[in-house]
């Protein structure tokens, strides 16, 4: 599958480009890529302008120094701004949830409409920010690698 790619804040960011007609915009959840649209893309390239981000820190694309929520939302608006789209419409898996959110706020007039696909437009409970303060900072002390290899096994169930 072709990539196209843009310059945002110094980073190159990759995304798939595929089809004609309406702009549909997928945005993929955190540890994933946009390889997870694959299904999507094969049931709607006929009929739709598909764009499908690797995230900044994700499959292709480099970090940026925004990697925030809202910086990634700043980085859909620059890949609709190359591709020349001014409304689509956006769905956001998981972590793309809340960027897709993060987007509407900034840009409501680039939206035709949105969904969220295994997300939510309510905030982090406390002890999910205490439970990602504390994963940010064994990733900083241990490497991410060992943060995979601790949290992996509950990822998947015994019968897996």
């Amino acid at each position: 599958m072709k990539f196209n790619n843009i310059s945002y804040g110094g980073s190159k960011i990759y995304y798939r480009s595929i089809g004609k007609g309406r702009p549909v915009v997928f945005i993929h959840g955190f540890a994933e890529d946009g390889d997870i649209w694959k299904n999507q893309i094969e049931l709607l390239k006929d009929s739709c302008h598909l764009i499908i981000p690797d995230l900044p820190g994700s499959g292709k694309s480099q970090m940026i120094n925004d990697m925030s929520i809202e910086g990634m939302a700043a980085t859909i608006n620059a890949i609709l701004d190359e591709e020349q789209i001014e409304q689509c419409t956006m769905f956001g898996h998981s972590m793309g949830g809340y960027i897709t959110l993060a987007f509407a706020e900034k840009n409501e007039q680039r939206l035709t409409s949105f969904g969220l696909i295994h997300s939510t437009a309510y905030a982090d409970s406390e002890e999910k920010k205490a439970n990602r303060l504390k994963s940010i900072e064994f990733v900083k002390k241990n490497g991410a690698f060992e943060f995979l290899k601790a949290v992996i096994i509950d990822l998947f169930t015994e019968t897996w």
